[in-house]
C-alpha cells in the first residue's frame, strides 16, 4: 500500500491513457478496427463457430465469469494472514467502486459510437444465425466497453495483489475471456484498448501510486467491523 507519490508511474500511466484515447480520437485505429471486424465476422459463416460465439455472449456466462473472478479473490484471501484478508476485503470494495466510477466516466464521454454490427448493415449477426439463444451482438453505445472495463479492473487488482506465478496463467485467460464481444461484433477493438484501458490506467495511477489507497483504507477502517492490523 503506497504511502507516498510515485510520480514516475503516476504520470506515466496517465500519459499512456491520454495517448491511447487521443490516437483513437484522431482516427488512428479505424483501419485496425475495420480489418479485425471483417476478419472475425467472416468466421461466423461456420455454423459451429457462430453457435460457440453466441453461447459465449450469453448473460449467464458473464455472471459465471464474474463469480469465478470473485472466487479467485476469495481463494487468494484464504492464503493470506488475517490482517491481509481485512485489507483485501477493503480493497475489493474499492475496486468495485472504481469499476462503477469508470463506467460512469465512460458514459460522460462526448462519444456516440455504435457497434460494428450496427455500422455495417450486411454484417453477419449471431442473433440471426443462432436465433434460439438470447445473446448480445450489438450496442448503440459501444465506447468504452463496459465488458472490457470489468475484465481490466480485475486484471488491475490481480497485477497488484496476486503473485507473478499466478499472473502467468491468469492474464492470458482474462484476455481470452474478454474476446466474445469482439467476436460477435458487439464492440470494436479500440472500445477496449482506447476506451476501457485508459480508464483503468487512470485508476491504477491514482489508486496504487499515490497515498489515496492508504487514505481510503483508513477511512473504511473506521466502519464498525472487526479490526485487524495489516502487517
Amino acid at each position: 500500500m503506497a504511502s507516498h507519490w510515485n510520480f514516475r508511474l503516476w504520470g506515466g500511466y496517465q500519459l499512456l491513457a491520454l495517448l491511447l484515447f487521443t490516437s483513437w480520437w484522431l482516427g488512428a485505429w479505424q483501419g485496425i478496427d475495420e480489418a479485425l471486424f471483417h476478419l472475425t465476422n467472416e468466421w461466423l459463416r461456420h455454423p459451429s463457430w457462430a453457435y460457440l460465439v453466441a453461447r459465449a455472449n450469453q448473460r449467464w456466462v458473464d455472471g459465471a465469469i464474474a463469480l469465478t473472478m470473485g472466487l479467485l479473490v476469495l481463494q487468494h484471501a484464504r492464503q493470506t494472514h488475517r490482517g491481509e484478508r481485512h485489507y483485501l476485503l477493503l480493497l475489493i470494495l474499492l475496486m468495485a467502486g472504481s469499476f462503477s466510477l469508470q463506467v460512469a466516466l465512460g458514459k460522460l464521454l462526448p462519444v456516440e459510437r455504435p457497434s460494428p454490427t450496427l455500422v455495417h448493415e450486411m454484417a453477419l449477426r449471431v442473433t440471426t444465425l443462432v436465433p434460439d439463444l438470447h445473446t448480445k451482438d450489438a450496442s448503440s453505445g459501444s465506447f468504452p466497453s463496459d465488458h472490457g472495463i470489468g475484465f481490466l479492473t480485475f486484471a488491475l487488482f490481480a497485477c497488484y495483489r496476486f503473485e507473478r506465478r499466478q499472473l502467468v496463467w491468469l492474464l492470458p485467460l482474462l484476455a481470452v475471456l474478454a474476446t466474445p464481444r469482439l467476436l460477435s461484433g458487439a464492440h470494436w477493438l479500440s472500445d477496449i484498448l482506447c476506451g476501457a484501458l485508459p480508464l483503468t490506467l487512470l485508476v491504477a495511477a491514482w489508486l496504487f501510486h499515490t497515498p489515496l489507497l492508504g487514505w481510503c483504507y483508513r477511512a473504511l477502517d473506521l466502519l464498525p467491523w472487526p479490526k485487524t492490523q495489516v502487517q
